[in-house]
């Protein structure tokens, strides 16, 4: 199963998965509103259900999301009632909105879902290249340590409503830097289970990734609000300007 249906299986469940009712959501919303220029430009990869779209676009931001999966883009034309958040269906690989933006960003664990450090790096450049002058790249991902330590098979429960949880079986391949997560569904009805693969990165890996970009890192923190990023922390919030004199390199040579 590849990405997209994969997010296609998950497009009823993942809103509670993640609820739009997390304080994470306006840390995000206020981290991105000292980002990034009032009334400016933004672009979200993996746009999905709108969860952090709609809320910047309520804030003021002219809005555009790239999702691969029409059924998340669906939910998010639902969510979008005055159809704020401009959404392209396409690649994240391969996509060219045709605009540029004052901030370019892919949010949880988004750009582990492309299986592949080359399709990673061809992400990354993609975002390089709708960035406006003096524009930023902001990349959320976990850490991988607790998966990339993990031994066998570990089963998570998490919870959905009153009526339905989430079974949450994780196997990891570490020569690969995969992990397989199948996500199985209990509310009373025929269990769905979904598979998941993700390739997770390190921190200096995405850095790498950005310079191959064209990018060089300027801020990370361990969430949107900002807090000191360190050895504990669970995830990074990285963020990329260009890098200027690897440009000015490529248009002498």
């Amino acid at each position: 199963m590849d990405s997209t249906q994969t997010y296609d299986s998950l497009a009823d469940v993942y809103d509670l998965m993640y609820p739009a009712s997390s304080p994470d959501i306006k840390d995000a919303v206020d981290f991105f509103a000292r980002t990034c220029p009032e009334g400016g430009k933004i672009l979200e990869f993996g746009v999905g259900s709108g969860r952090l779209a709609v809320p910047l676009a309520q804030r003021g931001f002219e809005v555009h999301g790239v999702d691969g999966s029409q059924r998340m883009l669906d939910k998010l034309a639902e969510r979008d009632t005055d159809a704020r958040v401009r959404a392209f269906a396409a690649d994240f690989t391969k996509v060219s909105t045709g605009e540029t933006y004052d901030v370019v960003f892919i949010a949880l664990n988004t750009l582990f879902a492309l299986h592949t450090a080359a399709q990673q790096v061809e992400c990354v450049t993609r975002m390089r290249e709708h960035l406006a002058p003096g524009g930023r790249v902001v990349i959320e991902a976990f850490d991988p340590m607790p998966y990339h330590q993990q031994q066998g098979e570990q089963t998570s429960t998490r919870y959905l409503s009153p009526t339905s949880v989430m079974l949450d079986s994780s196997h990891v391949v570490r020569t690969q830097q995969l992990v397989l997560v199948i996500h199985t569904v209990l509310d009373g009805t025929v269990p769905r289970p979904t598979q998941e693969i993700l390739r997770y990165a390190w921190p200096s890996e995405i850095d790498l990734m950005a310079r191959i970009a064209g990018l060089r890192l300027v801020g990370r923190t361990a969430g949107w609000r900002e807090e000191p990023y360190g050895e504990k922390s669970d995830r990074h919030i990285s963020v990329y300007a260009v890098d200027d004199v690897k440009d000015q390199g490529s248009i002498g040579s």
